[in-house]
């Protein structure tokens, strides 16, 4: 039998430190460590299915789910700043042609909740008031890229993924001095300040409108338009988030992909 061989050490010997492990292998290491966490939380998120992205992501502004018309057609009026607004051309070269004009608006002051009406000035030295003063039915359009919610995902304006609708009605002029008054008018300055240089303004004479629906007509998905009734429009509350709208990275995939394409072969896509 051998027996192994112990060294002891001398007194007052001293012992060579050991070296301390380098600058860049600490680097590499924590490199390595993160790509295992980033590795495991991604696998985390794929099989529940990004509901751990939702933790981290702030939906409280994205738009409701497609199949929620009323709903859309009152977020997007609360968010507009402008609208195109279409009249009746009262020009004589192009009188009864439709005409369109841009036009401010607001449905609240901002930050405030939604009333779904909205409000907006006119003069008369624009064309646009002078077509309503003779005839005062007026269409509005709305498209959910004003804010380049579209553009910033992927999806052309003009994709009908990108949510828009047509609010028809009439163009009511609200009497100054009425509650009704006071409110538009501090929706207006709320939201677009020079609106009150606009009616400081000798000569121009601003007054304050509001538009009476008459009809809401909401495109948001393949398929065609869907009309809203006034009282689902005015029962519907946009400030509220269903679940179906949480997942804000979902939401935008739906949007982007129509089903009616398909990517098996032989199969032909429907109009």
């Amino acid at each position: 039998m051998t027996i192994p061989s112990v060294t002891y050490k001398q007194f007052g010997e001293t012992v060579a430190p050991v070296a301390p492990v380098g600058t860049k292998r600490w680097i590499v290491l924590y490199i390595m460590v993160s790509a295992i966490l980033l590795t495991t939380l991604a696998c985390w998120n794929n099989l529940s299915g990004g509901s751990l992205i939702e933790m981290f992501e702030d939906d409280s502004d994205a738009p409701p789910p497609h199949t929620e018309y009323a709903k859309m057609a009152r977020y997007l009026v609360h968010k507009a700043e402008w609208v195109s607004m279409g009249s009746l051309s009262t020009v004589d070269a192009i009188k009864g042609f439709p005409m369109v004009n841009i036009i401010s608006v607001a449905d609240s002051a901002r930050s405030e909740k939604s009333t779904g009406t909205l409000y907006f000035y006119l003069t008369m030295l624009d064309y646009t008031a002078q077509d309503l003063d003779r005839d005062n039915r007026l269409t509005v359009m709305l498209t959910l890229d004003q804010d380049l919610y579209c553009t910033r995902n992927g999806i052309d304006p003009m994709e009908p993924t990108c949510a828009r609708i047509m609010v028809s009605g009439r163009a009511d002029k609200i009497e100054n001095g009425t509650a009704e008054y006071a409110f538009g008018s501090r929706a207006m300055f709320s939201r677009h300040p020079a609106a009150q240089k606009w009616i400081q303004t000798d000569g121009h004479n601003f007054f304050l409108c509001k538009l009476n629906i008459t009809q809401i007509a909401v495109l948001d998905f393949y398929g065609g338009p869907h009309y809203v009734t006034m009282a689902d429009y005015l029962a519907a509350d946009p400030d509220k988030r269903s679940k179906a709208a949480s997942s804000s990275s979902s939401n935008i995939s739906e949007r982007q992909i129509p089903p009616r394409f398909s990517t098996t072969e032989g199969t032909t896509a429907t109009p």
